[in-house]
């Protein structure tokens, strides 16, 4: 073993890192309102849409000529989607190029391999699906990302939801 190879502190550390920087993205886009604003969106979409459907399998012709105006209006949301999903890129690009990069460079002879396979996307090529089990700084930091900040993100919601 050399160096920080398999060292549980540093993988914590690496753990940690992401679980926190999964928090603050989530974190600076409810902030910014991205996130909220896009699932109110979404939300009223829905809504919208199930009320046509019901109509039109329902054949009101009264409550079709109703929401026809709403529907039009709810494509004009489309625009504000699309403005939304660019900001959220501009926050999370910039991180997602730059924040596991400078974490494999502050560690970079970490080597962790787990007892387990793990189904990793795009590699070699856009479609594959590649099975690995040992992953250096970067690759942990994008394991423990998606996974445990996903997990971390759905226990805060949880917790959230609890308090109200």
């Amino acid at each position: 073993m050399n160096g920080e190879e398999m060292d549980p502190i540093t993988t914590a550390l690496i753990s940690a890192f992401a679980i926190s920087s999964s928090l603050l993205i989530t974190f600076v886009l409810k902030k910014l309102n991205i996130s909220t604003r896009l699932q109110e969106i979404q939300k009223a979409n829905n809504e919208l849409n199930k009320a046509y459907f019901k109509a039109l399998s329902k054949k009101d012709e009264k409550k079709l000529e109703e929401l026809e105006p709403k529907l039009k209006e709810s494509q004009k949301s489309t625009l504000e989607i699309l403005k939304l999903q660019m900001k959220s890129m501009a926050i999370v690009l910039p991180f997602a190029f730059v924040v596991p990069a400078l974490v494999q460079s502050v560690f970079p002879s970490f080597l962790i391999t787990l007892p387990f396979q793990l189904p990793i996307p795009f590699r070699p090529t856009f479609f594959d699906l590649t099975w690995r089990d040992t992953f250096g700084a970067f690759g942990w930091f994008w394991v423990s990302f998606v996974i445990l900040g996903g997990f971390s993100q759905l226990l805060l919601g949880k917790l959230k939801k609890g308090k109200k």
